[in-house]
């Protein structure tokens, strides 16, 4: 590896740090035209570990949100803000294409979507009233309805099309107080170390 990185190469290790460590650096931290490679390293191994490593905030969410979104959707981060809203972002006719891909780039299934409220409810709400009948007056039409319902209930669940969330901001909000919980509960930091030897490699 030469002694001096430029903007385009340095895209592309930042690209391949983030796909091989999963990790959310953004590319609009580094600032200057070029980098020897001992400071890069010095700074990828710094941010790898603050994202690992690191606690899940309002701050950290919104930022790794702001560079997974952009990498999925083709727009520039900057013009993602915590007021963005993910209808826009998210078109429905390709929604769960692009955010089954939005969990790759996050590294996790994040559980976004549900399904149409208006729908769901009605099945429940038809479910339910299904089970006095079924004990009142025909027990057998009254249990094909209610495993017809049960199917219909779990098939709109997974193909639910509609944020949970309005906007950005509010999704960050979610994602760090699930993921600092998380976190807390099972988490085992990475070393400086395997982490050093990961982002070498990748310079290499």
């Amino acid at each position: 590896m030469s002694d001096s990185i430029t903007h385009d190469k340095l895209q592309q290790v930042i690209a391949n740090v983030n796909r091989e460590l999963k990790v959310n650096i953004n590319q609009e931290d580094f600032k200057s035209t070029s980098y020897s490679a001992s400071s890069l390293k010095d700074i990828l191994i710094q941010k790898t570990a603050d994202e690992l490593n690191g606690e899940w905030t309002t701050d950290m969410a919104f930022h790794k949100l702001k560079s997974a979104i952009s990498q999925v959707v083709g727009v520039a981060s900057s013009t993602i803000t915590d007021e963005s809203e993910l209808d826009k972002l998210f078109p429905s006719n390709t929604r769960k294409a692009q955010v089954e891909k939005l969990n790759e780039a996050m590294g996790f299934k994040m559980d976004i979507l549900k399904p149409n409220g208006v729908l769901y409810g009605i099945l429940l709400v038809l479910f339910f009233a299904c089970i006095p009948f079924s004990i009142a007056l025909d027990w057998f039409i009254g249990g094909i309805a209610l495993v017809v319902l049960g199917a219909l209930i779990y098939l709109v669940s997974k193909t639910g099309n509609t944020f949970k969330v309005k906007t950005v901001g509010h999704l960050a909000d979610h994602l760090a107080w699930k993921n600092y919980l998380k976190q807390k509960r099972d988490h085992v930091p990475a070393s400086e170390e395997e982490i050093r030897t990961k982002v070498e490699r990748l310079l290499n």
